[in-house]
């Protein structure tokens, strides 16, 4: 997946560059990141190629502002690149790697690793389902009966759902794989559970 994609997803409505990052930040967020100093050269880029066309507008504070709209061949380039079929590309996870050499470090600082990422993961996963639960109290269609772009929003929503969960259970056996080494070496640890 590239940025200007992900752009012209975003500008199915008009926008500046910062409402662009308040819409990742509302949206997108837990799977595709981008600062704003990303998101101008990727604007630009975008522009020059015909992809999208920007006018000034007035802004509430301060200068003016920049409102990019997605032009039609930006349109048809978004809908090429979502016909092209799923982007599956090896994804670089930090904490993995760090992981697979966990083993130069003492196995109590590993069972600390382990428990910040699993806390970790299961705060983000509070936030999913805080996110789904005020979407259901808000729409009378949700879940069944929402229109197709809400769907696959939703279908989006449930993917992270079920991946941090999925995380907070891989993280519990971890620890339990790990503080039972640390135990049969005679150390004790007692494990602070913040997951219900």
């Amino acid at each position: 997946m590239s940025l200007p994609h992900v752009l012209l997803g975003m500008l199915a409505e008009p926008a500046s560059g910062y409402d662009l990052k308040q819409r990742f930040e509302q949206s997108v967020r837990y799977f595709w990141y981008a600062e704003l100093s990303q998101i101008y050269p990727a604007l630009a880029k975008l522009e020059k190629q015909g992809l999208l066309r920007s006018k000034q507008a007035p802004s509430d504070k301060g200068p003016s502002k920049k409102i990019y709209t997605r032009t039609g061949k930006g349109k048809r380039a978004l809908q090429e690149w979502l016909s092209d079929g799923p982007v599956l590309r090896t994804e670089r996870l930090a904490y993995l790697t760090q992981l697979f050499f966990l083993d130069e470090i003492p196995n109590a600082r590993r069972i600390e690793f382990m428990q910040e990422l699993r806390d970790d993961f299961a705060q983000r996963l509070e936030e999913l389902k805080l996110i789904e639960r005020n979407w259901a109290s808000e729409d009378a269609r949700f879940p069944d009966n929402l229109p197709d772009g809400e769907l696959v929003k939703h279908m989006t929503l449930r993917s992270g759902l079920m991946k941090y969960a999925m995380m907070v259970e891989w993280c519990e056996e971890c620890l339990g794989r790990l503080e039972s080494r640390q135990e049969s070496t005679g150390h004790r640890n007692s494990r602070n559970r913040k997951v219900s």
